[in-house]
């Protein structure tokens, strides 16, 4: 006779391992690639503030221009799950030099540019001037009587020669006044010889002027001169002047690139000092660079950041953690005044540049046209004052000391 309760048996053993199998197929099929998913996704949000992490400390090292150097990590890839069939993701990070990166930012127009000017003048007018290093007055043949006067902005110096004791000998008596309020009314130097040659140092801390007077002048100003004929001014001074300005510039970059197996594949972008995100669907900017817009004085102030690749060390693929060592070099100023400026970006991810650059126009109510090209977008101003900052910050990836 047949054991039943034999039978029984295997059927249950059969269908608890056919049951076993289907929620291990449906884990594997349905629940696996979805943890995976997920796994990847948070990734991908791990590199996306490991790169804000690595801008803070750019930034912080221009800002400072410091040549100490900063380590940042950056992690490739993500693990697979114990136990079940999965893949492991991986990625690459690369320093991409300048004349590989496809990324250039150009300006051009017409107007004027910061440039060192010296000037001997006892008469006339320096006009855009932004900062003074020497102003002297320098007296020859001192005859009583003579005189030598400048303004500017609300500020009037006059120096004059008079005469000491009796008429062998003189005396320069400066006077400084600003905003009508005398601050400064002495003899500056007595018992010169008649005849005699003397230089005063204008920038003297005791005259104020330099403490008390041009630090609070708005620039670009303007300095009128009349003196007499014995003796001339000396102006050293930083100061626009008339040119047709073209300057183009390339950067390098640091690139994340990611081999997802579940999530959408994303590229981080390091580039001028912005954090861009890209992937199928395009590309956006997460951080943006340093950009000011002052509408009301109708000044913008920009400032990149060029990555310069060490030989050797320059890219890590595959699985794991890797430090990026970085250091700042130098920064390259150009400060302009413009009657009309175009700035030119040429991106692989120009689309990004773009969106962030039309919002913070608006933001800031300057006047603008923005204009797309086939690879670049170019922004064009009238009458603007510009600070363009270019820093070079030498990186490497993994260890070892940045030269």
């Amino acid at each position: 006779m047949m054991d039943n309760k034999g039978q029984v048996g295997v059927v249950v053993a059969i269908l608890v391992v056919v049951l076993i199998v289907a929620v291990l197929v449906i884990i594997q099929t349905y629940y696996v690639p979805q943890w995976m998913k997920e796994r990847e996704a948070e990734h991908m949000d791990v590199v996306a503030n490991q790169f804000a992490g690595l801008k803070y400390s750019l930034d912080l090292q221009t800002m400072e221009q410091s040549s100490s150097p900063l380590t940042n990590s950056i992690t490739l890839g993500s693990k697979e799950l114990p136990y079940f069939v999965t893949a492991r993701a991986f990625g690459s990070l690369q320093i991409v030099n300048y004349s590989q990166s496809n990324f250039t930012v150009r300006v051009s127009g017409e107007g004027m540019r910061a440039q060192p000017q010296a000037h001997y003048i006892s008469t006339g007018n320096v006009s855009y001037i932004l900062s003074i290093n020497t102003f002297d007055l320098c007296i020859q043949n001192a005859q009583a009587g003579d005189y030598y006067n400048v303004s500017f902005y609300s500020a009037e110096i006059s120096a004059r020669v008079a005469e000491f004791i009796n008429e062998s000998f003189c005396q320069v008596i400066l006077t400084v006044i600003n905003e009508s309020e005398v601050i400064y009314n002495q003899s500056v130097v007595v018992g010169i010889a008649t005849g005699g040659s003397y230089c005063i140092n204008l920038l003297n801390d005791d005259y104020k002027i330099s403490t008390k007077i041009l630090p609070y002048v708005p620039t670009p100003f303007n300095m009128s001169f009349n003196s007499s004929t014995h003796g001339q001014f000396i102006l050293e001074c930083t100061e626009y002047v008339e040119e047709t300005i073209y300057i183009s510039n390339s950067f390098g970059i640091i690139k994340y690139e990611s081999d997802n197996v579940y999530f959408v594949d994303q590229n981080y972008i390091y580039e001028g000092g912005a954090v861009i995100l890209s992937q199928r669907m395009g590309s956006t900017m997460l951080f943006p660079p340093f950009i000011e817009i002052v509408n009301a004085t109708r000044r913008i102030n920009i400032t990149l950041i060029d990555v310069i690749g060490v030989a050797g060390k320059t890219g890590a693929t595959g699985y794991g953690t890797y430090s990026i060592r970085t250091n700042f070099s130098q920064i390259t100023s150009h400060r302009l005044l413009m009657e009309n400026l175009t700035l030119y970006i040429f991106s692989d991810y120009y689309s990004a540049w773009e969106n962030y650059l039309e919002n913070r126009m608006n933001e800031s109510g300057i006047t603008y046209q923005l204009t797309e090209g086939d690879g670049y977008i170019s922004i064009t101003f009238s009458n603007v004052e510009l600070s363009f900052n270019i820093a070079r910050v030498y990186a490497q990836v993994g260890p070892g000391w940045v030269t």
